[in-house]
């Protein structure tokens, strides 16, 4: 279903954005059967025979219900959009973009990361040397202090 549209190419993109949807929605399901384990009537477990499951050791309780059913729910609905016709050109061109990106060497890179480290402490030096003269100007300006 994930690839319907044009399924010999982007593979790498559709891929990656349903790993990191997937992902961003099991955090958010996980945060949400939280937060309804905070209320008393969705905390207790569904079936008093069978309170925890038995490798996974958490409990199968309304709280836990709730957000299963909304991540199933959700993954389905992120297949769906992912799957349609605009989202996936979308990708498709993404990951055309990004491979015409002309990515640096290690010189280059390391070269430009220690301009930019000294070009930072010659700033942090100077707002230092700023700070302490108005800091003398201002004792001497205001409160008489020589």
């Amino acid at each position: 279903m994930l690839f319907r549209f044009k399924p010999d190419e982007g593979r790498n993109a559709r891929q990656t954005a349903f790993w990191l949807g997937f992902g961003m929605l099991a955090f958010a399901c996980f945060a949400l059967s939280g937060s309804l384990s905070g209320w008393v009537s969705l905390r207790s477990p569904l079936m008093a025979d069978f309170p925890t499951v038995p490798i996974l050791g958490f409990t199968l309780s309304g709280a836990f219900a709730i957000a299963a059913g909304v991540f199933l729910i959700g993954s389905f609905l992120l297949v769906r959009s992912l799957a349609a016709e605009k989202q996936a050109q979308h990708l498709l061109e993404v990951e055309g973009e990004i491979s015409k990106v002309v990515w640096p060497s290690f010189k280059e890179a390391s070269n430009s990361s220690i301009i930019v480290i000294v070009t930072v402490f010659v700033l942090m030096g100077f707002l230092a040397f700023a700070d302490i003269v108005l800091k003398k100007i201002f004792d001497v300006v205001l409160w008489g202090n020589v």
